[in-house]
């Protein structure tokens, strides 16, 4: 068992404590939308607060289940396959906003593609684990990878969401880089890679107006280039200190979906450069604290699975702040912890109480 009250208390509360700002700032960039929707302001917070309470629960419960029985072989197959079948429930659910990425019980909506998330991490982990002296194997090893990963990654691609395929994908050759795979092999998979994305960018024209409106967002001001010119402007119309919270401008049907994708620009709006950078340290934290959990980890298992949700938590992160700030194409990729999304936030707050656990047994 792990010992009690050992847990990284720096990662804890960084993870808290973004997550208690994420409520206030969903809260102020959705409010006139919400009012205008809904008819009541709170409509995205109260919605926020279930999944950050029901979230902070999960967090707690995988804080106490050793991270070892997550790498048995029957709990890691069991979330493929459990994951695989709900992104093949949302393929054939009804459409939701022109796509097929929920699943709608009620009064829930349910991404399977962030769950997908945690149980390709564990699958990862496992399989780095056990052949880690094998991982040049291309029949034992490599095949085996690619063909879970291209699974889980074409189901979500056909959803369609070509950003947290991409998400899968790295995150398979960085556990695979650690791992120790030769670098021709490395080579050739992000050869083989960008290959793909190039050509899945070719076949739809709209994925093509944003990587022209990314290289030139003046072309089409008020078209493909509409969403990286409102996150600009937001990001700097706020500043050393910020309009203040409240008072951003740009959230005022301005800026699309500003409590979602583009939560960092109403951050930098209302608080700054010194609210952004607060941000962005934060996340820093949270690689460093995760590192030192899955470096201290006391096996490899627990070292794949620390530095795989390290690296998805922080990679995506950096993604979703690079979009807000134009220095990458526009792409539906929430910032973990911040943005709204109920399956993101508990799936990730689910993913830290693995990483705190794997802390209790760090060195």
């Amino acid at each position: 068992m792990a010992r009690k009250l050992a847990f990284d208390k720096t990662l804890f509360g960084v993870g808290v404590g973004l997550t208690l700002f994420g409520l206030l700032m969903i809260y102020s960039a959705s409010a006139v939308i919400a009012m205008e929707r809904f008819g009541g302001a709170h409509h995205f917070l109260l919605k926020q607060s279930v999944a950050a309470v029901i979230g902070l629960g999960c967090m707690v419960a995988a804080m106490h289940v050793d991270y070892r029985r997550l790498l048995k072989r029957p709990v890691v197959y069991f979330a493929l396959l459990a994951s695989t079948l709900l992104l093949i429930g949302a393929l054939v659910a009804d459409r939701t906003h022109q796509v097929h990425r929920w699943i709608i019980v009620g009064p829930v909506q349910i991404q399977p593609s962030e769950i997908a998330k945690l149980a390709l991490v564990l699958f990862l982990a496992y399989l780095m684990a056990r052949k880690e002296t094998r991982v040049n194997d291309v029949v034992g090893t490599i095949i085996p990878c690619a063909v879970v990963v291209g699974q889980i990654a074409l189901l979500v691609y056909l959803q369609p969401d070509l950003g947290t395929a991409a998400i899968y994908v790295l995150l398979a050759i960085a556990l695979l880089f650690l791992a120790g795979l030769r670098w021709r092999y490395l080579l050739f998979s992000g050869g083989g890679f960008l290959l793909a994305l190039g050509l899945m960018i070719l076949q739809a024209p709209y994925r093509v107006r944003r990587i022209l409106s990314f290289m030139n967002p003046e072309e089409d001001p008020l078209g493909s280039g509409f969403q990286v010119r409102q996150s600009i402007l937001a990001v700097a119309s706020g500043g050393l200190h910020g309009q203040g919270v409240g008072e951003s401008r740009q959230k005022l049907f301005f800026l699309p979906e500003p409590h979602t994708d583009f939560i960092f620009s109403v951050i930098a709006e209302e608080l700054g450069l010194i609210g952004a950078a607060a941000v962005i340290a934060a996340f820093g934290v949270l690689f460093w604290r995760g590192v030192v959990a899955a470096i201290g980890a006391p096996d490899r298992g627990g070292y794949y699975l620390g530095m795989g949700i390290t690296t998805w938590l922080v990679a995506q992160a950096m993604m979703n702040m690079a979009v807000t700030l134009g220095l990458m194409p526009t792409k539906g990729i929430p910032l973990p912890f911040l943005s709204y999304g109920g399956s993101s936030l508990v799936v990730s707050l689910c993913a830290l109480g693995v990483l705190l656990n794997i802390s209790q047994h760090s060195s």
